[in-house]
């Protein structure tokens, strides 16, 4: 996982249903380029830049402008060699490469599971196709086992609580493993993170 709201760039080379994909996982916090001969209807509600080009028909020393100054470069164009072809051209340009098609390349995008407090990212490293990481994804929505932003709340404010209680850093670990494994404190989260919270710290302190 790496924070790119400080204005990484992510280059997408193809508008179609896949780049728009690709395009709406990075919007929310990357400076994204599009670049394509068309671009699907769905790009009209994504915040990217679209760059109307026929990548097909450039040279390379027209095609590196275009990359260059990119953290991230994802090839989602129909002709497999165009694909490895911008691939190289990102490489040369100091980039990092996503294949939408599936081929090697130093980064995969995960599925991913959000929630308000977490993020979740599940990859099967490009041996299946997305509707594998995606079943995984909805079996550990379907199966969290709780209210998480719930617990996360509560171990956040608990860990600020035992830092002014309790000097000792492997007992303060030892109670925040203890009320992350006791059903009840999970049960507690109803009530909300200050009750949680005070619950909890009776209870093992």
């Amino acid at each position: 996982m790496m924070d790119l709201r400080g204005g990484a760039k992510v280059v997408i080379a193809g508008g179609g249903a896949v780049g728009a994909r690709k395009a709406r996982f990075f919007a929310h916090e990357a400076q994204v380029v599009v670049l394509s001969r068309s671009f699907h209807p769905d790009f009209a509600e994504i915040p990217a830049e679209t760059v109307a080009c026929d990548l097909a028909s450039m040279h390379d020393d027209e095609i590196i402008p275009l990359l260059s100054g990119s953290f991230l470069v994802i090839t989602a164009l129909e002709p497999a060699d165009l694909n490895q072809r911008i691939g190289l051209l990102a490489r040369r340009c100091g980039a990092h490469v996503n294949d939408a098609g599936g081929e090697t390349g130093d980064v995969y995008l995960p599925s991913v599971v959000r929630g308000d407090t977490y993020c979740i990212g599940i990859s099967t490293h490009g041996r299946s196709p997305p509707a594998m990481a995606r079943h995984i994804r909805l079996c550990m929505e379907e199966h969290g086992g709780g209210d998480i932003d719930g617990m996360v709340r509560l171990q956040e404010a608990l860990r600020k609580d035992l830092k002014e209680q309790v000097p000792d850093q492997r007992a303060r670990s030892r109670i925040l493993h203890a009320v992350l494994d006791d059903p009840a404190m999970w049960d507690a989260l109803v009530r909300g993170t200050e009750q949680a919270k005070k619950e909890a710290l009776r209870k093992y302190l």
